[in-house]
Protein backbone atom coordinates (compact mmCIF):
# COMPACT_ATOMS: atom_id res chain seq x y z
CA UNK A 1 0.00 0.00 0.00
CA UNK A 2 1.34 3.03 -0.56
CA UNK A 3 -0.77 6.38 0.21
CA UNK A 4 0.48 8.30 -2.70
CA UNK A 5 -0.23 6.49 -5.66
CA UNK A 6 -2.91 4.67 -7.24
CA UNK A 7 -3.06 1.62 -5.58
CA UNK A 8 -5.67 3.13 -2.84
CA UNK A 9 -7.90 3.88 -5.39
CA UNK A 10 -8.24 7.63 -4.44
CA UNK A 11 -10.80 9.53 -6.83
CA UNK A 12 -13.99 9.68 -5.47
CA UNK A 13 -17.03 9.85 -8.26
CA UNK A 14 -15.81 8.03 -11.14
CA UNK A 15 -12.18 10.83 -11.35
CA UNK A 16 -9.20 8.96 -12.95
CA UNK A 17 -5.75 8.63 -10.85
CA UNK A 18 -2.84 9.35 -13.01
CA UNK A 19 0.84 8.75 -11.40
CA UNK A 20 3.14 11.85 -11.35
CA UNK A 21 6.63 12.24 -12.48
CA UNK A 22 8.48 11.88 -9.29
CA UNK A 23 5.96 10.05 -7.22
CA UNK A 24 2.17 11.22 -6.08
CA UNK A 25 -0.58 11.10 -8.16
CA UNK A 26 -3.23 13.44 -9.75
CA UNK A 27 -7.57 12.41 -10.36
CA UNK A 28 -8.88 13.87 -13.60
CA UNK A 29 -12.56 14.46 -12.28
CA UNK A 30 -15.60 14.49 -14.40
CA UNK A 31 -16.88 17.52 -15.42
CA UNK A 32 -18.79 19.40 -12.71
CA UNK A 33 -16.93 17.76 -9.99
CA UNK A 34 -12.92 18.99 -8.60
CA UNK A 35 -11.03 18.45 -5.54
CA UNK A 36 -8.13 16.76 -4.61
CA UNK A 37 -9.99 13.11 -4.87
CA UNK A 38 -12.74 14.65 -6.95
CA UNK A 39 -14.44 14.60 -3.79
CA UNK A 40 -15.83 18.74 -4.01
CA UNK A 41 -19.17 19.40 -6.28
CA UNK A 42 -18.09 22.47 -8.02
CA UNK A 43 -21.25 23.21 -10.60
CA UNK A 44 -24.85 23.10 -10.25
CA UNK A 45 -26.18 20.88 -12.74
CA UNK A 46 -29.82 22.41 -12.31
CA UNK A 47 -28.71 26.05 -13.57
CA UNK A 48 -29.89 24.88 -16.85
CA UNK A 49 -33.13 24.62 -15.97
CA UNK A 50 -33.45 20.77 -17.58
CA UNK A 51 -36.58 19.77 -15.75
CA UNK A 52 -39.22 20.07 -18.62
CA UNK A 53 -42.13 20.96 -16.53
CA UNK A 54 -43.28 23.82 -14.05
CA UNK A 55 -44.12 22.00 -11.32
CA UNK A 56 -40.61 19.97 -11.87
CA UNK A 57 -38.18 20.40 -8.57
CA UNK A 58 -34.48 19.55 -9.57
CA UNK A 59 -32.21 18.39 -7.29
CA UNK A 60 -28.67 19.19 -7.87
CA UNK A 61 -26.54 15.63 -7.31
CA UNK A 62 -22.30 15.35 -7.62
CA UNK A 63 -22.01 15.66 -11.79
CA UNK A 64 -25.30 15.09 -12.57
CA UNK A 65 -28.93 16.14 -11.37
CA UNK A 66 -32.24 14.92 -10.60
CA UNK A 67 -36.01 15.48 -11.58
CA UNK A 68 -38.98 15.56 -9.22
CA UNK A 69 -41.73 15.40 -11.43
CA UNK A 70 -45.16 16.28 -10.66
CA UNK A 71 -47.90 13.18 -11.06
CA UNK A 72 -48.70 12.26 -14.26
CA UNK A 73 -45.10 13.09 -15.73
CA UNK A 74 -41.99 10.81 -16.40
CA UNK A 75 -38.53 10.62 -17.72
CA UNK A 76 -35.44 11.34 -16.53
CA UNK A 77 -36.34 15.40 -16.94
CA UNK A 78 -40.25 15.07 -16.69
CA UNK A 79 -40.62 15.34 -20.34
CA UNK A 80 -43.09 12.52 -20.99
CA UNK A 81 -47.13 12.86 -20.34
CA UNK A 82 -47.54 9.62 -18.69
CA UNK A 83 -51.13 9.35 -16.74
CA UNK A 84 -50.00 5.95 -14.94
CA UNK A 85 -47.51 8.01 -13.58
CA UNK A 86 -47.05 9.02 -9.57
CA UNK A 87 -44.54 11.35 -10.08
CA UNK A 88 -41.30 11.70 -7.88
CA UNK A 89 -37.57 11.29 -9.26
CA UNK A 90 -38.63 9.21 -12.11
CA UNK A 91 -35.95 7.19 -14.66
CA UNK A 92 -35.14 8.24 -17.88
CA UNK A 93 -36.37 5.99 -20.88
CA UNK A 94 -33.88 3.52 -22.13
CA UNK A 95 -32.47 5.19 -25.57
CA UNK A 96 -34.09 7.83 -28.28
CA UNK A 97 -35.70 4.75 -30.16
CA UNK A 98 -37.97 3.84 -27.03
CA UNK A 99 -38.09 7.56 -26.75
CA UNK A 100 -39.50 7.77 -30.27
CA UNK A 101 -41.32 4.91 -29.72
CA UNK A 102 -43.28 6.05 -26.54
CA UNK A 103 -44.19 9.55 -28.30
CA UNK A 104 -45.81 8.31 -31.05
CA UNK A 105 -48.36 6.08 -29.41
CA UNK A 106 -49.05 8.71 -27.41
CA UNK A 107 -49.94 11.25 -30.29
CA UNK A 108 -51.96 8.33 -32.00
CA UNK A 109 -54.12 8.20 -28.72
CA UNK A 110 -54.22 11.33 -28.25
CA UNK A 111 -55.98 12.71 -31.95
CA UNK A 112 -58.09 9.20 -31.99
CA UNK A 113 -59.70 11.40 -29.07
CA UNK A 114 -62.90 13.25 -30.05
CA UNK A 115 -63.40 17.20 -28.72
CA UNK A 116 -66.94 17.43 -26.66
CA UNK A 117 -69.32 19.30 -28.05
CA UNK A 118 -69.92 21.27 -24.78
CA UNK A 119 -66.03 22.27 -24.88
CA UNK A 120 -66.87 23.42 -28.98
CA UNK A 121 -69.16 25.65 -27.27
CA UNK A 122 -66.33 26.90 -25.22
CA UNK A 123 -63.83 28.12 -27.59
CA UNK A 124 -62.59 31.38 -28.00
CA UNK A 125 -64.18 32.51 -24.94
CA UNK A 126 -61.18 33.69 -23.39
CA UNK A 127 -60.70 31.71 -20.24
CA UNK A 128 -58.41 28.27 -20.12
CA UNK A 129 -61.35 25.79 -19.31
CA UNK A 130 -59.15 22.46 -17.82
CA UNK A 131 -61.49 20.15 -18.85
CA UNK A 132 -61.01 20.98 -22.58
CA UNK A 133 -57.38 21.46 -22.55
CA UNK A 134 -56.55 18.30 -24.88
CA UNK A 135 -55.22 17.83 -28.38
CA UNK A 136 -58.55 16.76 -29.75
CA UNK A 137 -59.89 20.55 -28.34
CA UNK A 138 -56.99 21.96 -29.56
CA UNK A 139 -55.87 23.44 -26.15
CA UNK A 140 -59.30 24.97 -25.58
CA UNK A 141 -58.86 26.55 -29.44
CA UNK A 142 -55.23 28.22 -28.06
CA UNK A 143 -57.46 29.73 -24.74
CA UNK A 144 -54.87 27.36 -22.77
CA UNK A 145 -51.53 28.41 -23.64
CA UNK A 146 -49.06 25.68 -25.52
CA UNK A 147 -51.51 23.03 -24.06
CA UNK A 148 -50.15 23.88 -20.67
CA UNK A 149 -52.73 25.02 -17.57
CA UNK A 150 -51.22 26.83 -15.45
CA UNK A 151 -53.99 26.42 -12.74
CA UNK A 152 -53.31 22.87 -12.75
CA UNK A 153 -52.34 23.03 -8.95
CA UNK A 154 -54.76 25.33 -7.92
CA UNK A 155 -56.83 23.83 -5.05
CA UNK A 156 -59.27 27.19 -4.20
CA UNK A 157 -62.42 26.30 -4.18
CA UNK A 158 -62.95 29.07 -6.89
CA UNK A 159 -61.99 29.40 -10.29
CA UNK A 160 -59.03 31.42 -9.87
CA UNK A 161 -58.66 31.33 -13.85
CA UNK A 162 -61.20 33.29 -14.18
CA UNK A 163 -60.57 36.01 -11.90
CA UNK A 164 -57.02 36.27 -12.71
CA UNK A 165 -55.73 39.81 -12.71
CA UNK A 166 -59.03 42.05 -12.64
CA UNK A 167 -58.30 44.07 -10.11
CA UNK A 168 -59.69 42.39 -7.17
CA UNK A 169 -58.38 40.59 -4.67
CA UNK A 170 -59.50 37.11 -4.13
CA UNK A 171 -57.84 35.47 -0.79
CA UNK A 172 -58.24 31.92 -1.90
CA UNK A 173 -56.29 32.62 -4.82
CA UNK A 174 -53.29 34.85 -3.42
CA UNK A 175 -51.11 31.84 -3.12
CA UNK A 176 -47.83 30.30 -5.42
CA UNK A 177 -50.43 27.26 -6.81
CA UNK A 178 -53.03 29.64 -7.89
CA UNK A 179 -50.56 32.45 -9.41
CA UNK A 180 -51.18 34.60 -6.68
CA UNK A 181 -54.47 35.81 -8.29
CA UNK A 182 -52.11 38.29 -10.83
CA UNK A 183 -50.89 39.95 -8.16
CA UNK A 184 -54.44 41.68 -7.50
CA UNK A 185 -53.54 41.28 -3.48
CA UNK A 186 -50.52 43.52 -3.68
CA UNK A 187 -50.97 46.48 -2.63
CA UNK A 188 -49.57 49.56 -5.07
CA UNK A 189 -46.52 51.47 -3.78
CA UNK A 190 -47.15 54.97 -2.37
CA UNK A 191 -44.30 57.21 -3.11
CA UNK A 192 -41.77 58.40 -1.21
CA UNK A 193 -41.89 60.57 1.16
CA UNK A 194 -40.94 63.75 -0.28
CA UNK A 195 -38.32 64.83 2.27
CA UNK A 196 -36.30 62.13 1.58
CA UNK A 197 -37.28 61.55 -2.37
CA UNK A 198 -34.08 63.84 -3.46
CA UNK A 199 -31.81 62.88 -0.33
CA UNK A 200 -32.40 59.29 -1.63
CA UNK A 201 -31.80 59.68 -5.21
CA UNK A 202 -28.49 61.05 -4.36
CA UNK A 203 -27.97 58.66 -2.02
CA UNK A 204 -28.75 55.92 -4.30
CA UNK A 205 -26.16 52.70 -5.10
CA UNK A 206 -23.94 54.15 -3.22
CA UNK A 207 -22.92 50.89 -1.16
CA UNK A 208 -23.98 52.36 1.87
CA UNK A 209 -27.31 51.04 3.80
CA UNK A 210 -29.42 54.20 4.41
CA UNK A 211 -32.34 53.24 7.07
CA UNK A 212 -34.16 56.44 5.64
CA UNK A 213 -34.01 55.02 2.03
CA UNK A 214 -34.44 50.74 2.91
CA UNK A 215 -37.83 50.56 1.81
CA UNK A 216 -39.94 49.68 -1.12
CA UNK A 217 -41.04 53.46 -1.87
CA UNK A 218 -37.66 54.58 -2.08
Amino acid sequence: FNGYDCDSNPCQNNGVCRIMEGGGYTCECPIGITGTNCEIDSYNECSSNPCQHPYAVCQDRLGDYACYCPPKRAGKNCEIDDPKSTGGIRVPVGNTQDLNLYYAKDSEKTKAQQCPEYCLEKQHNGKCDEECNTYACHFDENDCSLGINPWAMCKAPIKCSEVFMNGVCNIECNNPQCLFDGRDCEKPLQNCTPIYNEYCQKRYANGICDKYCNNAEC
